[in-house]
């Protein structure tokens, strides 16, 4: 053992020290933490949602508490609202089979893996739980990536690859269970971290443990029936779930040059192709595939507790995991078919990763292994969203460089063991993200399409990709401003304003810095917060979900600061506030402010009714269409809804109409390009099997002051077409006209000056429509 190790903090040190004002009933310090919680929880109830619609307010919420809790179990009486009721749970059972054969085969894999590296983790430990899930979700998707780009998406194939995962790793368990009866160790083990922090227990414990058990299970049954509904979010019908139903019905994954976004690092939506291949269907896959993202709150929280046990006490683990699944932003983004959760989850479980790895820096014992472990996490953030790198791989391997210089004294050779540690971190990075990056490179020429374009155009001559289109991209996905007003501005959002926040985040995690003093684990935390904060202002367009990976460093810190003193008083103002904030939050979850919530609803009926948010494909559904039917779409593409053949492109892709109808010229500007023959039009059409053209006027009119839309798609060219009897005349429903005074000001100028052509008057009210169906002539 190293002569300058840090001492052992013993159990009993910990509590003697957790005790030592137990009984006392306040002292000054714990005054002021409790003025400061309870002024920042009346400034946090005194926000409007900003975006409620109509205007509500936090204090609104609470005199609804009575009825949200009710009507969450139990059918509205309003005649409009879904069929709701325990008889429809029976058709939720076959996507949670399909759910839970994923995650068992997660586990199976996992555990597997990390048997093959060696990693060296106890054997029944929770951390190894954890890092098992986390492995072996990313193994699942590298698994379904190389068999979908093989043409091999067939569940014959996945299901006896889950289960040979499943049952190797029982195997395995059993044969170590043969060789020895005794598989736990009675050593305990304690951490560095611990020799600097004093953790001090809350009184009542066992109850405040049973309580949380409660909250726990409430919120986990409402996320979970929450994750199995329809989904009625855009990028989620555009690409998240749109995606994997495309690879599903072409049989295999290949590039789509009409959706930019399908070639992103996909972890989370192979995760949906597998449940569409085990399910034998797109829709209903996609319900079962969102209930194994949903899973990946309760793995965060797993983590959350084996953290703050493992450096703090049992009761920091229990605080951090409940106030992380109470959080509202934690519910909304597991019910929606986002990458952030799993974003989220790998940021923290790849965090965790390599503050055992520095653990063991630190003790002399560095293991090669355990950094390669916290690379394959972190790579796995990658795989999610782009974002991974910013906010996990930068930071966590600077992380290991800087501690590797911090503890040199005890290894002997700074740039010998760090570069090993860093290496093994990349290393593992690689082995994830290496496979997306390459599948990029052989199809487009860029490994991180579409990002990076001026720098990788100039090596590898990018396909399907313009300097266009890049400005498009970056025009659209850049803040707008760096002024220090919107700073503060965004500041105020992410710890008070945003609807989906909690009190208890914001609230709690300042005072750990008072629990802990200085000491450099909640230092480090918090500065891994700030990190995180500033890169989400400085390099994306700050989109609100966006920032949500920060939220688990916040809740291990709210769950420190709440044992920030032992006094009567402050056990008394914060459990009161804990308790009041998560019944709050749990009947805040229930409203339509994060989503739709008929828990018990029929599905079949909400899956009619989530169509309106494309209210042209609902209409396409509901018409008695041929099987031969197969419809252009313009300016739509959230069109995962669509229960028939599209053809569609996203905003910043090119135009699939201006590329069949326009006589392209080098030159030329979009808007004066001239129309190609009608005849080659109509043929085109024939061609494609275009039976009819949606126009979806609303989106283009929202596209065309943000991020842009072609000139040459404009109300004359349709009429154009229909004059020449390319086009029928279109097909209109009562619902597809909307008031102009309903449009923004941007959008009322846009329809003023480039949509004269759309304008009418019904009913004595300006108005225009929000899409049109045209058949194709034959």
């Amino acid at each position: 053992m190293p002569h300058n190790r840090v001492p052992q903090l013993t159990e009993s040190d910990s509590m003697n020290s957790a005790t030592a004002h137990h009984g006392r009933a306040f002292d000054f310090s714990s005054v002021l933490a409790c003025a400061w919680l309870i002024a920042f929880f009346l400034f946090f109830f005194s926000f409007t949602l900003p975006n409620s619609k109509p205007q509500t307010s936090r204090q609104d919420i609470w005199s609804e508490l009575p009825d949200l809790f009710v009507y969450s179990a139990v059918q509205h009486p309003d005649p409009g609202a879904v069929q709701t009721g325990w008889r429809h749970l029976p058709q939720r059972f076959d996507l949670m089979l399909v759910a839970t054969t994923i995650m068992a085969g997660a586990w199976g894999l996992g555990h597997l893996l990390l048997r093959l590296v060696q990693v060296p983790l106890a054997a029944h430990c929770l951390e190894k739980t954890v890092f098992a899930y986390g492995v072996g979700l990313s193994g699942l998707s590298l698994i379904v990536l190389g068999c979908g780009l093989a043409g091999l998406l067939s569940r014959p194939l996945f299901l006896g690859l889950l289960a040979v995962c499943i049952l190797g790793e029982l195997s395995a368990r059993l044969v170590a269970q043969m060789k020895s009866r005794s598989i736990r160790s009675g050593k305990k083990v304690h951490s560095i971290f611990a020799a600097v922090l004093i953790g001090r227990q809350v009184s009542n414990e066992s109850l405040l443990k049973g309580l949380g058990i409660v909250a726990v299970m409430l919120f986990l049954m409402a996320t979970l029936l929450g994750s199995m509904l329809p989904s009625f979010d855009f990028d989620a019908k555009e690409y998240h779930l749109q995606g994997p139903k495309e690879f599903y019905q072409l049989g295999r994954i290949t590039f789509l040059p009409h959706n930019v976004y399908t070639s992103f690092p996909f972890l989370t939506e192979t995760l949906s192709l597998l449940a569409m291949v085990l399910r034998g269907d797109w829709y209903w896959g996609a319900l079962a595939g969102k209930a194994v993202l949903m899973c990946f709150a309760p793995l965060t929280a797993l983590a959350l507790f084996a953290a703050g046990r493992r450096w703090f006490n049992p009761t920091v683990g229990w605080l951090a995991a409940v106030i992380y699944l109470s959080t509202p932003w934690t519910y909304r983004i597991s019910i929606i078919a986002y990458a952030e959760g799993g974003l989220t989850f790998y940021l923290f479980a790849s965090l965790l990763a390599v503050m055992i790895g520095i653990e063991k820096h630190a003790y002399g014992t560095p293991s090669l292994r355990q950094f390669l472990l916290a690379g394959v996490l972190a790579g796995s953030a990658m795989a999610c969203k782009y974002t991974g790198v910013l906010m996990v791989i930068l930071p966590l391997a600077a992380a290991v460089v800087v501690s590797g210089f911090m503890l040199r004294s005890i290894t002997g050779s700074f740039i010998r063991t760090t570069g090993k540690s860093v290496a093994a971190f990349i290393l593992g990075t690689a082995i994830v993200i290496g496979p997306w990056l390459v599948k990029n490179t052989v199809e487009t020429g860029n490994p991180v399409y579409p990002l990076l374009y001026s720098v990788f155009d100039m090596v590898f001559n990018v396909n399907d990709w313009n300097e266009s289109l890049d400005l498009k991209w970056k025009a659209g996905h850049s803040p707008d401003t760096y002024a220090l007003s919107d700073l503060r501005k965004k500041f105020v959002d992410v710890t008070t304003k945003s609807d989906w926040l909690s009190p208890l985040l914001f609230g709690l995690a300042p005072l750990a810095l008072f629990a802990a003093g200085t000491r450099p684990i909640v230092w480090s935390l918090w500065l891994f917060v700030v990190y995180l904060f500033l890169a989400w202002w400085l390099f994306t367009h700050r989109i609100d979900r966006f920032w949500i990976p920060l939220i688990p460093v916040v809740s291990l810190l709210a769950g420190i600061g709440a044992t920030c003193s032992s006094t009567r008083l402050w056990q008394y103002v914060y459990g009161t506030i804990m308790t009041l904030a998560v019944i709050f939050n749990l009947g805040f979850i229930t409203t339509h402010h994060c989503g739709y919530n008929a828990y018990l609803g029929d599905i079949n009926q909400a899956r009619s009714w989530s169509e309106f948010t494309a209210a042209g494909i609902q209409f396409l559904n509901r018409m008695n269409l041929t099987n031969n039917t197969k419809v252009l779409c313009v300016g739509e593409a959230q069109v995962f809804d669509a229960r028939f053949p599209v053809v569609y492109n996203t905003v910043f892709d090119r135009s699939i109409f201006q590329q069949w109808c326009a006589m392209e010229s080098e030159g030329i500007s979009d808007g004066n390009l001239a129309m190609r023959d009608p005849e080659q039009i109509r043929q085109k059409f024939l061609d494609e099997g275009i039976t009819h053209v949606y126009v979806n006027w609303r989106e283009i009119l929202r596209y065309r002051p943000t991020y842009g839309y072609s000139d040459f798609v404009t109300p004359e060219r349709f009429i154009w077409l229909r004059h020449r009897n390319v086009l029928g005349r279109a097909i209109h429903a009562p619902e597809s006209y909307d008031d102009v005074r309903n449009l923004q000001p941007s959008e009322k100028k846009q329809l003023d000056q480039w949509g004269r052509a759309l304008k009418t008057t019904i009913n004595g009210h300006s108005s225009y429509p929000k899409w049109q169906v045209f058949p194709v002539t034959p």
